[in-house]
């Protein structure tokens, strides 16, 4: 660990990772922002039809990761990379071209799927060029890509549209995914290659290679954690409007975006030298606040103090909890984990309209965000359960009561058993070099 601490952080692979981080996600949010109105404009989709336009795109992403986990290590994380963003970027151009609903549908499912493969690609890759001991400050620093984004996308978005028409909208699109093109071709990624594996064994996928059993558990406080952030989302707009504070929620959405961008600067590296749950617990605990805020919301500055709480809270567990996972597997494995985390994700943001809009039909807004700050505090204890009594610090085993367990084989240092193991070795060791 001493030496990973030593190695540079910001190399040029890495940067290279954070670019094409920012491209996607930038073209996610512009298309995610204009596409509900392009489809009711062009083809008189109605509202739902409307929705589900912009929808589709996530339902590909989804269905893609339960197969990129497994199959960008088998396939190649590079060649996944480069073919996927440049099916993104085709996929980008081709929206000129579409002269129906159906198609438009299906061109966003596909759109998805290249996206899934490919960020999974991309992620898994960043977290073995990150060195080990500094997971915690790479993930920060990769996610800021994350942070602007969500701001500039529906900006760019509306100002396109308006004077360029949607025409204008997807030669954007275009232009910045070609980026994302051109920087997976440049980017070297670290490849996975076990040798003497059947090639029926490589290609047979088993429920493990979907969900990574050991990134499960700590995956369910995404899981909460999206259910949770889904709401702000989805409702936030309706319930400033339903209680004359429209300048509030706009005003929140800001300095969430900018506390978030301040903290990934400086949180992860707090993780490697402290462990995980100096990080974790506060992230955890000041999001429950914000969630309670929003729940009581008298005034506007109320509103706003949730937001730089969110932006703290759900800003620094993201990478977080990217990091303790990747910590937990073998570098063949990271792949896994990684999407079985963006799966259970996704999950919580596509229940959370299903299961609070109807707490806001039967009790208001109030009583759903009060539950949402009970729902972080589920996800506290979870993540207690599962992780958090077991202090663990980057690139230092984790110990239970009885025997040590080293979580990250091929990563952990070889630690030596002692009397109070019961004479039990270690259940790995790191191999020597």
């Amino acid at each position: 660990m001493n030496q990973d601490t030593k190695e540079p952080l910001l190399s040029w692979n890495f940067i290279l990772a954070i670019l094409i981080n920012l491209a996607i996600t930038t073209a996610f949010f512009i298309l995610v922002t204009g596409m509900a109105v392009y489809a009711a404009t062009e083809f008189g989709a109605g509202q739902t039809a409307a929705g589900f336009a912009a929808s589709a795109f996530v339902m590909g992403a989804l269905g893609a990761r339960f197969f990129a986990g497994k199959y960008v290590n088998t396939l190649g994380r590079k060649p996944i990379l480069v073919i996927c963003l440049g099916l993104f970027t085709v996929a980008g151009i081709l929206y000129l071209w579409v002269d129906s609903y159906q198609w438009l549908i299906a061109l966003r499912i596909v759109h998805g799927i290249a996206l899934g493969f490919g960020q999974t690609a991309l992620t898994a890759a960043v977290f073995d060029i990150i060195p080990r001991g500094r997971r915690g400050e790479g993930s920060g620093y990769y996610l800021l890509a994350n942070s602007l984004p969500p701001a500039l996308g529906p900006l760019a978005a509306i100002q396109l549209t308006e004077s360029y028409g949607f025409d204008g909208m997807f030669y954007a699109v275009t232009i910045v995914s070609a980026a994302s093109f051109l920087c997976a071709c440049l980017v070297n990624t670290p490849e996975v290659k076990r040798k003497g594996t059947p090639i029926r064994d490589r290609l047979r996928l088993r429920p493990s290679d979907v969900i990574e059993p050991r990134a499960f558990s700590i995956a369910m406080v995404a899981t909460l954690l999206g259910l949770t952030f889904a709401s702000v989302m989805t409702f936030l707009n309706g319930y400033a409007q339903s209680i004359g504070m429209s300048d509030g929620a706009s005003l929140y959405f800001v300095v969430y975006a900018a506390t978030m961008l301040v903290v990934r600067l400086f949180m992860g590296k707090i993780q490697d030298r402290r462990g995980d749950n100096i990080v974790v617990i506060p992230a955890l605990c000041s999001f429950a606040v914000s969630m309670g805020l929003l729940a009581w919301s008298p005034n506007q500055g109320v509103m706003v103090a949730s937001g730089v709480l969110a932006g703290f809270g759900f800003g620094s567990l993201l990478p977080a909890i990217q990091a303790i996972i990747a910590s937990k597997m073998r570098t063949h494995r990271i792949s896994i984990g990684i999407s079985t985390f963006f799966i259970m994700m996704d999950l919580g943001f596509g229940l959370s309209p299903l299961l609070l809009g109807p707490l806001v039909d039967l009790w208001g807004f109030h009583v759903m965000y009060a539950g949402c700050a009970g729902v972080v505090v589920l996800a506290i204890v979870l993540y207690w359960l599962v992780h958090g009594k077991f202090r663990v610090k980057q690139g230092v085993a984790r110990r239970r009561t009885r025997n040590w367990v080293n979580d990250a084989t091929g990563v952990m240092p070889y630690i030596p058993p002692t009397k109070d193991d019961d004479g039990e070795a270690p259940s790995a060791k790191t191999p020597s070099a």
